[in-house]
Order: C-alpha cells, then sequence, then structure tokens
C-alpha cells in the first residue's frame, strides 16, 4: 500500500517505472500542435515548450486524493526554465488535500533525485512538509554542468543573451554551461568539442572534492560521448553504491538500457588520478558571473589536450571505484531540454546524498 503523502513530478525528471509517483507531461509544441513531451518524434528545431495545464495537475492530485493520499510533494523543474511550477501552484488551491509544491531549481537528473528523496521520506513516514523537505534538500545539494554544441537554441529560446550567443558563433567557442540558481549560466568558454568534453569532466570532480557522490551523465543523441564521460567519471569519483531502499535512483530510466548497447565495446584505459582537495564537495564550481572570462582551455599552439585531470599530480590512486563502489550511469533526456539546448548536449549532475 502506497503511503499516505504521495510525490508527483513532471516528465522532465526522466524517471521511469518509479512505483505509485505520478508523472504530469511538459508541453512540447511544433507547428502548432501540442505534444506531451514523451509523444514528440518530430525536429527539435521547429519545437517549443509550454507548461502543463494547471487542469492536468488538479486532475492528478485528485486522483490521488481518491486513492487515499492525505498530502502530496508536487516536485518540477525550476520556475525559471518553465511555468511548471506556477501550473502546479494554481492547482494546489484547488485540491481537496493539501500540496506542498517545490521549485527544484534544476532540470533532469537533479528534479529526478529529488522526486526520489521525497518518495523515500514518505515511505519512512514523514508528514507532508518533511517529504517536501527532503526534496528541497536533495536538489540543494545537486549540481549541474552541461556541453552544447551551439548556442543557437538557447538564444531562440530566451534562456541565453543574444551577445552571448554571437559572441559563441563568431569565434567557434564551445561553450560550458551550469544551472546557477535555478538558472541556466555561462560557465566557461573552451576551444573544441574535446577540450570542452575534458573540461567537462574536470569540473565535476573539482566539484565533487573527496566526497562520495552519486553521478548521472545525461545526453540527447550522444550516447558514445556520454558512455565514454561516464567511464572516466566512475574511475575519477567516489561513487555512491546504488541505493539499498529498494526506490531505483534518479538515472535508472529506460534510456540508460536502450542505449546501453551504444557504449563502447571497452572503456578506456584507467586513467588512476588523485583529485587535489578543492573544499567543501559541490561548492568549488563558479556562481553566476565568476567563470564567464573563465580560461580558455585550448590557446592556439597549445599541445593537444591530453588526459583531464585535477591539480598538478596524477597518482596511482587505486582501483577504480574502490572507495564507495558505484558507478556513473547514463540517461538519455527527453524533448524539452533538446528544445531548449539542441541535440548532442552531454550533461553530468552531481548529487550527496543526504539524509
Amino acid at each position: 500500500m502506497p503511503p499516505s503523502v504521495r510525490v508527483v513530478t513532471d516528465s522532465t525528471a526522466y524517471l521511469t517505472d518509479v512505483p505509485d509517483v505520478p508523472v504530469v507531461p511538459v508541453q512540447v509544441i511544433s507547428r502548432g500542435v501540442a505534444y506531451d513531451e514523451g509523444d514528440f518524434t518530430g525536429d527539435l528545431a521547429t519545437a517549443t515548450t509550454s507548461r502543463p495545464s494547471p487542469s492536468r495537475f488538479l486532475s492528478c492530485y485528485e486522483a490521488l486524493a481518491a486513492e487515499g493520499a492525505s498530502g502530496i510533494v508536487s516536485v518540477h523543474l525550476s520556475a525559471d526554465l518553465s511555468g511548471t511550477v506556477e501550473s502546479a501552484r494554481l492547482a494546489a488551491r484547488d485540491a481537496p488535500v493539501p500540496v506542498e509544491v517545490v521549485d527544484s531549481r534544476t532540470i533532469g537528473a537533479g528534479v529526478g533525485h529529488a522526486v526520489l528523496a521525497a518518495v523515500q521520506a514518505a515511505a519512512g513516514g514523514a508528514t507532508l512538509k518533511e517529504a517536501a523537505e527532503a526534496a528541497r534538500r536533495q536538489a540543494a545539494a545537486t549540481r549541474t554542468f552541461f556541453y552544447v554544441d551551439t548556442l543557437d537554441y538557447l538564444r531562440r529560446s530566451g534562456r541565453i543573451g543574444t551577445a552571448a550567443s554571437l559572441f559563441g558563433s563568431a569565434l567557434m567557442i564551445k561553450p560550458l554551461l551550469h544551472i546557477a540558481d535555478g538558472r541556466i549560466a555561462l560557465l566557461e568558454k573552451v576551444r573544441t568539442s574535446g577540450r570542452a568534453l575534458a573540461r567537462l569532466e574536470d569540473l565535476a570532480v573539482e566539484a565533487a572534492g573527496e566526497e562520495p557522490v552519486e553521478a548521472v551523465v545525461q545526453h540527447l543523441g550522444a550516447p558514445e560521448r556520454a558512455h565514454t564521460l561516464a567511464a572516466h567519471l566512475t574511475e575519477r569519483l567516489r561513487l555512491l553504491p546504488p541505493d539499498t531502499a529498494g526506490t531505483p535512483r534518479a538515472g535508472e530510466t529506460a534510456a540508460a538500457t536502450t542505449h546501453s548497447s551504444e557504449a563502447p565495446a571497452s572503456p578506456p584505459p584507467a586513467r588512476k588520478t588523485r583529485r587535489t582537495p578543492k573544499g567543501t564537495a559541490l561548492e568549488r564550481t563558479a556562481h553566476p558571473g565568476e567563470a564567464a572570462t573563465g580560461a580558455d582551455s585550448g590557446q592556439p599552439g597549445e599541445p593537444a589536450a591530453g588526459p583531464s585531470q585535477v591539480g598538478d599530480e596524477a597518482v596511482d590512486t587505486g582501483q577504480p571505484g574502490e572507495a564507495a563502489g558505484g558507478e556513473c550511469r547514463v540517461v538519455e533526456v527527453g524533448a524539452v531540454i533538446g528544445a531548449h539546448v539542441g541535440p548532442g548536449v552531454v550533461a553530468i549532475t552531481l548529487t550527496l546524498r543526504t539524509p
């Protein structure tokens, strides 16, 4: 029997087969036709997104109340990226039971981790407010870094300024971005995609520090990049093992299985590195504006980027994964993220597992 406090999310959490968690789909609009996110298979260049209507949330809340829910935690992508949170709040006013709407201030696997934290809290007998707070704590313990081939999609969706987009296009810059206070922000500018992906890896290692974390690599149409990056992170991070409480963790989705056959036949050669301590885990990446002028890691005449590492030394630290026993998972995201950032995106989401 499900707990009396129930959890709802939207399709941008990219969770599947999580028992008793209804998913309200965000809308994808193409050539005047609206689709539920999971049903859209068209050209992302023609797509925009729209929040679910309040009536869809209200129908979901009413159904859960009819099943015996005493309260509902509704966890969604950042309000700065979508009006989904506002739709949920409007519906909550008319819901037959109390609803706590959580703005996760992130998207993708970050939302998924927050959802699962609320699910586990509710399963353990938490009150409505306690389960909502568990989701907020987990979301706050999450960082997401990502690479895109072009800033054109972000410019078109209004998620990044025209000047930044034109600058990147003119100089053939490969941008690295992150989610900062619920918004997409430019983090660093790098020349060539190879250097950008190596730097993306290093940013994740720096952010994790010495703490054990969960890591998910998300992508859209870039399985080889994603699986290679996941293999490197499994070697370099202290990754938590799968959750033993019986609830799937974020990233355990159908997409992770669907594309497993597209992974490289064998992982790249092991690169045993020692991470130079960078301070508290998840606190060392730049804040908005801090790294917008970060060093270009591809100056003309520099030698080609070799295996990335943090700090000034690389030493043997033992077998990959020996510290915590986990591995970095891979998941393909959907059309909502694709409409905002375009195909070819690769993202890393790190999270501490909060109490």
